[in-house]
């Protein structure tokens, strides 16, 4: 079983680190049942860290995926998830599709989007989501006291 530590590690770093790491599981011709052991630590307080709740969502949101068991369900350790992969998650700025989306709502700087996001993504994969949002047509652009704003279409 190959395994990931994602201790110490900023959320969205553990994300990406995380993601190679199940890439490299799928990409090894792994056979079917295979396992990636993701060690993200259960958090500081001991309430649930970032990491592992940035994890479980990204895995509970992309169901045909992956499937997971959390630790707590296997010997009562919430400081690891037990993945199975079965096809590649969405990329970084895959995955901000929505939620910038929602966030642009009301006409927003790329710079607006950036701070709101860049907790959980790299400021590279936000800039790379809302250019493909803006190409795509889903993210509509206009200049406003000399700055470039974002709104969602349906939104006007």
């Amino acid at each position: 079983m190959l395994q990931v530590d994602l201790h110490g590690m900023k959320t969205a770093d553990a994300i990406a680190c995380f993601t190679s790491a199940y890439d490299s599981v799928l990409g090894s011709g792994a056979r079917p049942g295979a396992c990636l052991k993701v060690i993200h630590g259960y958090g500081s307080g001991g309430a649930g860290g970032d990491t592992r709740r940035a994890v479980r969502s990204l895995l509970h949101a992309n169901p045909a995926c992956a499937d997971y068991t959390p630790g707590e369900d296997i010997d009562g350790n919430p400081g690891y998830t037990i993945v199975y992969p079965r096809r590649r998650l969405p990329t970084g700025a895959e995955r901000l599709y929505p939620g910038i989306v929602e966030y642009c709502s009301a006409p927003r700087t790329k710079l607006d989007v950036v701070r709101r996001f860049v907790r959980r993504s790299a400021e590279s994969d936000i800039e790379r989501a809302v250019r493909e949002l803006e190409r795509g047509g889903r993210l509509r652009s206009f200049m406003k006291n000399g700055r470039k704003h974002y709104v969602d279409p349906r939104a006007l």
